[in-house]
C-alpha cells in the first residue's frame, strides 16, 4: 500500500465518521497485526509508547477506544498511563492485551467490567476485531455474544 492509499484511506475514514483507535505498543510486528486486524473498521492512531500516547493525548488527540499492550519493558507505566486516563477523563474503552493472560480469565474480565476488557496474547483471528466493535458498540456486546 503506498503513501497516497494511506493517505485516502484516512481521509475516507475521517468522512465516514468511522471510530479512531489509539493502539500503543513498543513493538512493530504488533501494531502491524492489530493494524490489518483493525484498520477496516477503525481509524488508528499509532503510539510507540505509554511517553508517546501521552504525548498524542496532551496535544488533543481523542480516541473512541485505546488498546495497550502489556507485554513491554514500560509495563509498570502501564498502570500510571490508565491512571492518567482517568485524570483526563477519557470515558473510553481500554483494551488491555498479554500473553499473560489466559484465554478464559481474559474473557470473564470482559464480561465483569463496562471500560475495561482484556485479551490473551496470541489472540484468534479476528477476536481483536470483534472485541474492539463489541467494546465501541459497533457490534452486539460481548455479553450477548458469550451467551450471557
Amino acid at each position: 500500500m503506498g503513501t497516497v492509499e494511506v493517505y485516502e484511506t484516512r481521509r475516507a475514514m475521517r468522512a465516514s465518521g468511522a471510530p479512531s483507535v489509539m493502539v500503543v505498543s513498543e513493538s512493530p510486528l504488533l501494531r502491524l497485526a492489530m493494524g490489518r486486524e483493525l484498520a477496516p473498521v477503525v481509524g488508528l492512531i499509532h503510539a510507540t509508547g505509554i511517553a508517546s500516547a501521552i504525548r498524542r493525548l496532551e496535544m488533543g488527540v481523542v480516541p473512541a477506544a485505546v488498546v495497550v499492550v502489556l507485554d513491554s519493558a514500560e509495563r509498570s507505566a502501564a498502570h500510571d498511563f490508565l491512571a492518567r486516563l482517568v485524570e483526563m477523563d477519557f470515558a473510553g474503552p481500554r483494551i488491555l492485551v498479554s500473553s499473560r493472560f489466559c484465554p478464559e480469565l481474559a474473557e470473564a474480565f470482559g464480561g465483569s467490567c463496562l471500560t475495561h476488557f482484556a485479551l490473551a496474547r496470541p489472540w484468534r483471528p479476528g477476536a481483536m476485531r470483534s472485541m474492539v466493535e463489541s467494546a465501541l458498540g459497533l457490534s452486539e456486546p460481548l455479553r450477548v455474544a458469550a451467551g450471557r
